[in-house]
């Protein structure tokens, strides 16, 4: 992590009907470890958050213009202290004509990594608390609510300027405040965000395509390449980093399908079978799907789903590995039951339990 420029700007309006209030930093913090600290933890409070939404910016460059400041700063046409300031004035001009009641401060940040530059811009408050003095009293103190990051945007930089579709297309991540709608929507208003992706969608396009993969496998190679995929997404996913499906191809082991024999007579001893092996994933992806996103954005929850099956309702709750059926658990869609076989240790004990007490 290196952070090539970071501030804050102050924006209040504690009466309804009144006009806001900036108060604007010159120039930009110097960072040391207390700064690096902060951001961290501003950082940390947006990637713990599930619920984001990723998208584009807006076209209409005259209603939202932070995005043509971006890009005169990314020529370095304009300071980062400019494009902070006319980025706040902008906030101000929407923020103005509704009557939402605010105190807080919003953070500018820019970040190099090895392969992608970021800004993130984080709306933070004051929080209360209490302390004890050096003199035994009890007195109050604010501090910054860092934790509980309730608006942010993330937009990469690298990804919006590589000319790429793709990757334009979702390198705006966007956290809103759930509770505060007229304050969300001025802050969407702000930074431009448009053209919401649908994660879901994206998500269950890409599992079919996992699935087609590993649907010609031997079960246990078939479960071990599902799991390995939702592992790698899952984790991208708590870095904040899309799944790049050529990486991802990368980790995966090389499966092969079921041994299958040339002999139009059948098996035999003198002519044994030969593996067939699958092409790699990337490659598989696409000649089955040309269409296919080289990048997107998973949703945690359809991935769990992907190698777990659970349901519940009033009185049953259940979840098992997706492995496990036909095997351990054996579903008769006939007399719509279930079947389980070698049953938990702990469970087996608390049903006997209960037999021997009913």
């Amino acid at each position: 992590m290196a952070l090539t420029h970071i501030v804050a700007h102050g924006i209040q309006r504690l009466t309804p009907g009144a006009e806001a209030t900036l108060a604007l930093r010159e120039g930009g913090w110097t960072t040391d470890g207390r700064i690096e600290e902060c951001f961290r933890e501003l950082k940390l409070g947006v990637i713990k958050r599930l619920s984001k939404d990723y998208g584009r910016f807006s076209d209409d460059h005259g209603q939202h213009p932070l995005s043509s400041w971006l890009q005169q700063y990314s020529e370095q046409k304009i300071s980062f202290d400019s494009l902070t300031q006319k980025a706040m004035a902008h906030f101000k001009s929407v923020l103005d004509p509704v009557e939402v009641l605010l105190d807080g401060f919003v953070f500018f940040a820019h970040e190099t990594l090895e392969h992608d530059e970021l800004l993130h811009i984080f709306f933070v408050q004051h929080n209360t608390g209490q302390f004890i003095d050096g003199s035994g009293d009890i007195n109050q103190s604010f501090y910054l609510d860092t934790a509980n990051i309730s608006l942010a945007a993330k937009i990469n930089l690298t990804d919006w300027q590589s000319g790429d579709h793709h990757r334009a297309a979702n390198a705006l991540t966007l956290v809103r405040w759930r509770g505060e709608k007229e304050l969300t929507d001025a802050f969407i208003h702000f930074i431009g965000f448009a053209e919401k992706v649908d994660v879901g969608a994206d998500t269950e396009a890409f599992l079919d395509l996992v699935s087609d993969y590993t649907k010609d496998l031997p079960e246990e190679a078939a479960h071990s390449t599902k799991k390995q995929v939702v592992d790698y997404c899952l984790e991208r996913g708590k870095a904040g980093a899309p799944v790049v499906i050529a990486e991802l191809s990368q980790q995966l082991s090389p499966p092969v399908a079921e041994p299958i024999n040339d002999s139009k007579e059948g098996p035999s001893e003198s002519q044994p079978s030969k593996p067939v092996s699958k092409p790699e994933f990337a490659r598989f992806v696409s000649e089955q799907s040309p269409q296919a996103k080289p990048e997107l954005i998973t949703d945690p929850a359809r991935l769990r789903q992907f190698v777990r099956i659970s349901g519940r309702d009033n009185h049953l709750s259940m979840s098992f590995a997706s492995s496990c059926l036909g095997d351990t658990i054996v579903y008769d869609p006939a007399s719509d039951s279930l079947t389980i076989n070698n049953i938990p240790k702990s469970l087996k004990q608390r049903l006997n339990k209960h037999l021997q007490g009913g």
